[in-house]
């Protein structure tokens, strides 16, 4: 089964790499990871880019106007791969 795992996120560079860290810790790794970027005006743009190029998961960026989650959450849902949605705040994380 394959799965997407979802973030949407705004403003919260700060807070992406410990999602990242715990996500690259998971023992099922047949995932795509999401990230739909709300309009941030702060470096997130920077910050996935690192992580996509370390090629260690399966990243997909979306930068679109900020339009609010709700937005966000139907834009990844239109390019989700994953027989699953599962939807991952910036602020939170996965446990190993």
């Amino acid at each position: 089964m394959f799965i997407t795992v979802f973030t949407p996120t705004y403003n919260r560079s700060h807070l992406l790499n410990r999602l990242y860290v715990s996500v690259c810790q998971q023992t099922f790794n047949d995932f795509e990871w999401i990230i739909v970027d709300d309009g941030s005006v702060d470096n997130t743009e920077d910050v996935v880019n690192t992580f996509i190029s370390e090629n260690k998961i399966d990243i997909k960026y979306i930068q679109q106007e900020n339009g609010g989650k709700h937005r966000a959450i139907n834009h990844g849902v239109r390019v989700a791969k994953g027989e699953l949605f599962f939807i991952v705040d910036s602020d939170d994380l996965l446990p190993a």
